[in-house]
């Protein structure tokens, strides 16, 4: 192998590399977290009574990660088959078909490193007593260890959405 393709090939699998770690944590959705627009906004807020805490998996999307991935690798993909179309020679024919192979393998390297559509995440299940004596159930993204039996704090962003926070923020073990 050539100077220039093995560095090409290096800077590629390095690429490949750094994407692997794109798949979504699903911290975006757990209930301690806040986007912009509902920072410096007031929520109702109520407390409830946690009766059990189970774990579960939740499923998140990954799409926008698999796709940033894909683009990421045949751009990478792309400049390394130029690279190594130019290498022997120096024909504006030969820059384009490596780009063009480059590009395809990239982008499939891309889609292999971003993962699948959905990723999954630890979650939670929570079954509650509201304030009305309701018993209710909401899944969470989070771990159990963060939950506890008790009181807790329920903000209600819409009608929709239950937000439990976490009550035992010390009851999971630091790593």
């Amino acid at each position: 192998m050539t100077k220039n393709a093995t560095l090409a090939a290096v800077v590629v699998a390095a690429a490949a590399a750094a994407l692997a770690g794109c798949a979504n944590d699903g911290t975006y959705y757990r209930a301690d977290t806040y986007t912009a627009g509902q920072v410096n906004r007031v929520q109702e807020v109520n407390t409830v009574e946690i009766i059990a805490v189970n774990a579960a998996r939740v499923a998140v999307p990954n799409s926008s990660n698999r796709d940033t991935a894909q683009i990421a690798g045949a751009v990478l993909g792309a400049i390394a088959g130029v690279a190594i179309g130019n290498h022997n020679n120096h024909t504006t024919h030969a820059r384009v078909m490596g780009g063009l192979a480059g590009g395809a393998l990239g982008g499939l390297a891309g889609s292999a490193v971003g993962g699948d559509d959905t990723t999954y995440t630890d979650g939670v299940q929570i079954i509650f007593r509201s304030a009305g004596g309701k018993v209710l159930q909401t899944s969470q993204v989070g771990q159990p260890c963060e939950y506890k039996t008790g009181t807790a704090i329920l903000v209600a962003p819409t009608p929709s959405e239950a937000r439990i926070q976490p009550n035992n923020p010390y009851g999971c073990p630091r790593r």
